[in-house]
């Protein structure tokens, strides 16, 4: 059953986590799990100082200068598949920022994150559309034994 955009949306900020999808223009489609921030329209992926990196420049931004489009992807999984639902979002790719100013959404999310100099930089997003899809509808949710 497709899900309203409002549902879209409630699902998308109480989400901790997604799979971020960009393009790599010689080997398709790229994928990486990510954590994030929504803030009105604007969705915020940290590239923290936290966990260990191969690179300073990380795949993602490269794809993400060549070409701006992306999608995250949340969902819930469970074995009871009459539970399952995702969230897809389509954003266009605005840059990267200084952290100071998600910090604090991103520090009251994940909690590593709240110390200073925990996050190099921010991607920023603008969600163009959001899309969702859920096994059972919310009425047959609360129905099912």
């Amino acid at each position: 059953m497709r899900l309203t955009t409002p549902d879209c949306w409630d699902r998308l900020t109480d989400a901790t986590f997604g799979v971020l999808g960009t393009v790599d223009a010689a080997i398709g489609v790229h994928l990486v799990p990510v954590v994030f921030a929504v803030s009105g329209e604007t969705l915020a992926v940290p590239i923290d100082t936290v966990k260990p990196k191969a690179s300073s420049r990380l795949r993602r931004i490269t794809n993400l200068e060549q070409d701006s489009r992306a999608s995250l992807l949340v969902d819930h999984r469970s074995s009871d598949w009459e539970q399952l639902w995702w969230v897809r979002a389509d954003m266009t790719f605005v840059g990267s920022v200084d952290p100071d100013a998600w910090l604090p959404d991103l520090g009251e999310r994940y909690p590593l994150y709240a110390s200073t100099n925990s996050v190099a930089t921010v991607i920023t997003f603008t969600i163009d559309s959001l899309s969702g899809w859920q096994a059972l509808g919310p009425h047959e949710a609360d129905t099912v034994t």
